[in-house]
C-alpha cells in the first residue's frame, strides 16, 4: 500500500555512494576530488530524502491507520527515526559543502577528501540503528492491507476460533488461514463480496478482525487492539459470531459479555449469529449458521444487504 524504498544500512549506503564516486576519473585531480565529493553528497542526499518522504505523513493519515501504525511500530519511535535520518542528510550536506570549499583552496592533497569521507561515514554510523528500525517498519507496513474508506464495510468479530475465518472464506474473496488454535488471524484481513437485490449488484468490503477476549482494555494484546480499532473506525455493520457449541474452547457467557461491550461502546449496527449450528449449540436466539453445511449463509447475506441498504 505504501511505496517505501528498501532502507539500506550505513555500510551499504556508504558502499553505494563511495562506489559511484570511485568510478569518477579526470585528468585534473582537483576537479576529480570535487566531483567525487559532489557525487557522494548527491547520492546520500537523494537516498535519505526518499526514506523520509516515503513514509506516510502521520498528520494526514486516517485515524484507523494512525492507531494501527502506533500499535505495530510506535508513532513516536517512527518519528524519531525519520527525524534522525533527516538530521543525517543535512549534516552530510554541510560536511560536503565544507569539504568542497577546502578542496577548491588546495591542489593535490588527498587529505581533505579522506577527511570528508570519514566524517560522512561517521554521521551515517550514528544513525545505523534508526536505519535498521526503518527497514523493519517498512516490511511491516508492506503487509498492511488497503482499505477502501468509501466502500460499505462489514467486520467479522468475536472470540478466537468461533469461525470468523471460515465465514470470511465462504462469503468473500479473502482466503484467511483456518486452524483450531487461538489467534490464527494475527492481523486485519480484507476481502470483497458481491450482494444482489432488486436494485442490482453491490460491492461490499468485508474485514476479519483478530479475535477478542472479554477482558479489560489494558490487558488486551496488540493483536486484539488491531481488532478493536477496526471495529471503532471502519465498520458500517458488525457481524458478531458466537460459538454456542463451545467447540471454540470458550464459554458462552464470556462471548456474550464481549458482545455487550461492543454494543455499548461502538455505534455500528450489529448482526449476531450463532455459528457451528451443525454440531451443537442452540442456546441463543441468534441466526443459526454453519460454514460446513451452508445453513443460514444466504439468510445472513440478505440480512447484511438489508442493513446496509
Amino acid at each position: 500500500m505504501f511505496k517505501i524504498p528498501p532502507v539500506l544500512t550505513a555500510d551499504k549506503l556508504l558502499d553505494k555512494a563511495f562506489g559511484r564516486a570511485q568510478k569518477i576519473k579526470k585528468r585534473d585531480k582537483k576537479a576529480e576530488r570535487i566531483s567525487k565529493i559532489s557525487s557522494v553528497k548527491n547520492t546520500l542526499d537523494s537516498t535519505l530524502q526518499k526514506y523520509v518522504t516515503g513514509f506516510p505523513s502521520f498528520d494526514n493519515l486516517h485515524r484507523f491507520y494512525y492507531e494501527l501504525f502506533d500499535i505495530l511500530l510506535g508513532i513516536d519511535t517512527l518519528k524519531k527515526s525519520l527525524g534522525a535520518v533527516d538530521w543525517a542528510r543535512k549534516q552530510i550536506n554541510e560536511i560536503a559543502r565544507h569539504g568542497l570549499k577546502e578542496v577548491k583552496r588546495q591542489k593535490d592533497d588527498n587529505l581533505v577528501l579522506r577527511q570528508t569521507y570519514g566524517r560522512i561515514a561517521s554521521v551515517l554510523y550514528q544513525i545505523n540503528n534508526h536505519l535498521l528500525f526503518l527497514e523493519r517498519a517498512r516490511k511491516k507496513l508492506r503487509k498492511v492491507p488497503f482499505i477502501d474508506m468509501d466502500k460499505p464495510t462489514v467486520i467479522m468479530a468475536g472470540y478466537p476460533n468461533v469461525g470468523k475465518s471460515s465465514l470470511m472464506r465462504l462469503i468473500s474473496t479473502a482466503e484467511p488461514t483456518v486452524a483450531s488454535y487461538p489467534f490464527t488471524t494475527k492481523e486485519i484481513i480484507v476481502g470483497d463480496m458481491t450482494l444482489e437485490d432488486k436494485k442490482g449488484k453491490r460491492q461490499i468490503q468485508v474485514i476479519e478482525a483478530p479475535g477478542l477476549f472479554d477482558r479489560p482494555h489494558e490487558k488486551r494484546s496488540a493483536i486484539e487492539r488491531q481488532g478493536l480499532i477496526a471495529l471503532r473506525y471502519l465498520s458500517d455493520l458488525i457481524v458478531f459470531i458466537v460459538d454456542a457449541s463451545l467447540y471454540c474452547g470458550y464459554n458462552l457467557e464470556s462471548q456474550l459479555n464481549l458482545l455487550k461491550e461492543i454494543q455499548s461502546e461502538l455505534k455500528g449496527d450489529i448482526i449476531a449469529v450463532e455459528n457451528k449450528a451443525d454440531i451443537g449449540g442452540g442456546a441463543t436466539d441468534f441466526l443459526k449458521i454453519s460454514c460446513i453445511s451452508g445453513r443460514g449463509i444466504e439468510e445472513l447475506k440478505k440480512g447484511i444487504m438489508a442493513r446496509l441498504s
